[in-house]
């Protein structure tokens, strides 16, 4: 079974004629709603899967629609149901990993054991990691001054902060 990631959410219905109003939750928007483009709608019985009629981008939104669902009874039941694509790693550049590959990865600071990846914030400058550290969620740039080696296979990601960086005293 090919392996999914998270494109987008479904926020609601846009206008009558069967559109959806869509948080995208992925770096190749083109990509994962182009016409023609397949999808999956989660629901709790399975995933539905879904063929792309329609693309456009509003106020900073992607609005989409389904082929064979060009009515708002249609989509309705859709709202804030999540969109999944099956994972395609040509989209990624040299050296880039798919986020949801680094959720659980264990990080070691200068070797010794430091916390547990939980999420990944997209920030305007850089992305930061979000690692559960002695039950508190510290941030860590995801940036090669403070990640040195990443064996996603392995789950292990090697970083070295700075002295300062977390107060441990707390």
């Amino acid at each position: 079974m090919e392996e999914k990631v998270l494109v987008g959410k479904i926020i609601k219905p846009f206008g009558i004629k069967g559109e959806v109003k869509v948080d995208a939750m992925t770096d190749f928007p083109d990509e994962r709603f182009k016409v023609g483009a397949i999808v999956y709608l989660r629901e709790k019985r399975g995933d539905q899967s879904l063929v792309i009629a329609s693309h456009r981008v509003h106020k900073g939104y992607d609005l989409i629609s389904f082929e064979g669902m060009q009515d708002i009874n249609l989509i309705e039941a859709f709202r804030m149901h999540e969109l999944y694509a099956l994972k395609d790693d040509s989209l990624l550049d040299e050296g880039e990993v798919w986020v949801s590959d680094l959720m659980g990865c264990e990080v070691y600071n200068h070797g010794t054991l430091f916390g547990v990846v939980k999420d990944m914030y997209d920030n305007t400058y850089q992305d930061l990691l979000v690692v559960e550290h002695n039950g508190k969620r510290v941030l860590i740039p995801y940036v090669d001054a403070f990640v040195k080696n990443k064996d996603i296979a392995h789950k292990r990601i090697d970083v070295a902060l700075i002295k300062g960086f977390v107060d441990d005293e707390d």
